[in-house]
């Protein structure tokens, strides 16, 4: 079986009855692995970091024996992250299969009757393809911040691949989805991520004061050599401190990387716009700063993204709009920045917004529909895309999606998700010294961004010039001087309102760049 292994930062792949064709987009000490396997029957593409060789090849092999059984007992086997292109030689289908949740979830669209996949939008001006909104998925896109099932990309044509599901692309380019189970544990659980840690030599974990950043470092044998630890941020931030403090505990290396000045805040966030095509939020480009330059690059980052989904994430209230608030822009934003042709949805929201999670997504209780959003919304949607702008820099090991842990974990009863039982159980089975820093979490006031003191200096002065610059073509949504006044105002006093901005200056960079990529100078 011969198994190639890539480092890529991005792919298009082209399909229709004619054609199976792969692009890889590739560049020197950036990427993440992907897989290419080809034999008589099948073509395969296999996105993935959370897998070793080894299960890659015993996938396959089973897919040669038994096809069906092995593609609907997917997310029994296959955990973490990752995503499976598929295609079928004899009658020239295409399988595709994103994790359970979708997190890695490729985009596509439709040209000159192909189907076109991407892993994200770093390459999208090789389309050639005008950018139209969305109505409906502008605005929930701007609500929540990020895509949300079953709500559109706020971008027509353009889908992304849920999970969850096997989908069947034809011949005559129609799809079909079917849905696919995953068989929860019957056993007392054993909670461990060491598996799910294990599938590389070299891993750098981020060391935070959060719980999921403790609960992954409680995996890791004191003293190893062959883990790194490291994190960034203002240095008496509570996050830079106790991250610190647990890495000398456990004697491994420990780096720390410097917050973005202004120079730095407008590369990273150009990278994040091109990446994420404007969906992903300018907020991180501390983050992107702390992968590119502190993780080495034959590292994998192994980050606390996912635990929540066996947290109360979301506290538990009678109201759910209001149990939503900190996790949707306040109305006040949207009210003094889109334009009339909003209106409408503005008045009604945010409980226009909670209607559709409850319609959406299942349970008895305020606390079950909201794991549940967290899971199938929430996941996918904001941490699909920081993992698609990490993904470019380095390898993402998410051992919180690993699918023993899943199956032992997120059938359990909600109680034992209160005052985050299984995390504390987790650290308490693997190492008790370290539940010093669970019970009594170091505190700081000052924040690990640092916005309020950064935005009153030259990174505010660069936000607004950078939105001065890309507005103009967000004018069909936006009141695009209500927008630079708030910015103007955010200076002064900074609020959730930065946030806002962040989102809007990251789609308006993707669009000012495809529309100047596309349109005739003349036509500008």
């Amino acid at each position: 079986m011969k198994l190639v292994k890539h480092r890529i930062t991005n792919f298009h792949i082209s399909f229709d009855k004619n054609e199976f064709n792969v692009q890889l987009f590739k560049e020197e000490n950036k990427g993440s692995d992907l897989y290419t396997f080809d034999s008589e029957l099948f073509e395969i593409i296999w996105c993935s970091s959370d897998h070793e060789e080894e299960k890659i090849r015993h996938f396959i092999e089973n897919l040669h024996q038994e096809t069906d059984k092995t593609l609907e007992t997917i997310y029994d086997n296959l955990g973490g992250v990752f995503e499976l292109f598929i295609y079928n030689k004899e009658n020239n289908n295409l399988f595709i299969l994103s994790d359970l949740n979708g997190v890695n979830g490729s985009f596509y669209l439709i040209k000159d009757n192909q189907l076109k996949f991407f892993l994200n939008f770093q390459n999208f001006k090789e389309f050639q393809i005008p950018l139209q909104f969305d109505e409906v998925g502008i605005q929930t896109h701007f609500a929540f911040g990020y895509q949300v099932q079953p709500f559109p990309l706020p971008y027509k044509g353009i889908s992304r691949i849920q999970g969850g599901k096997l989908h069947t692309f034809h011949a005559n380019l129609e799809h079909s989805t079917k849905e696919l189970p995953i068989k929860f544990s019957t056993e007392k659980p054993s909670f461990s991520l060491k598996n799910a840690i294990n599938v590389t030599e070299n891993l750098f974990f981020g060391a935070t004061a959060g719980k999921d950043s403790l609960t992954l470092l409680s995996q890791v044998t004191e003293g190893n050599e062959r883990i790194k630890t490291g994190n960034f941020g203002e240095v008496y931030s509570a996050d830079v401190m106790q991250g610190k403090e647990i890495a000398v505990k456990l004697d491994l290396s420990y780096e720390h990387t410097t917050l973005c000045d202004e120079d730095e805040f407008e590369h990273y966030a150009n990278q994040i716009a091109n990446i994420s095509g404007g969906l992903g939020t300018i907020s991180y480009v501390d983050m992107l700063k702390f992968v590119n330059e502190g993780i080495p690059p034959n590292y994998s980052y192994v980050m606390g993204e996912a635990g929540e989904c066996v947290r109360m994430f979301f506290a538990e209230d009678s109201n759910l709009a209001k149990a939503l608030y900190n996790y949707l822009t306040p109305k006040e934003f949207l009210l003094n920045s889109f334009t009339d042709n909003y209106k409408k949805y503005i008045e009604a929201y945010p409980d226009n917004i909670s209607s559709e999670i409850t319609k959406n997504y299942q349970g008895n209780s305020n606390a079950e529909i909201l794991i549940n959003f967290y899971r199938k919304g929430r996941l996918p949607g904001n941490f699909g895309n920081r993992h698609k702008l990490l993904s470019v820099f380095r390898n993402k090991i998410t051992p919180f999606l690993h699918e023993d842990f899943i199956k032992q974990t997120h059938n359990l009863s909600h109680e034992r998700y209160e005052h985050d039982q299984i995390h504390e159980q987790i650290i308490y089975n693997s190492n008790q010294d370290l539940l010093a820093f669970f019970r009594n979490p170091i505190q700081s006031d000052v924040s690990v961004q640092d916005w309020n003191h950064r935005m009153s200096n030259e990174i505010g002065e660069k936000l607004y010039d950078m939105l001065e610059k890309r507005i103009h073509v967000l004018k069909s949504v936006f009141n695009t001087e209500k927008v630079l006044a708030l910015a103007k105002k955010q200076q002064k006093s900074p609020n959730r309102g930065l946030y806002f901005l962040f989102r809007i200056l990251s789609m308006a960079i993707f669009v000012d760049n495809i529309n100047n990529a596309i349109v005739p100078c003349e036509k500008r």
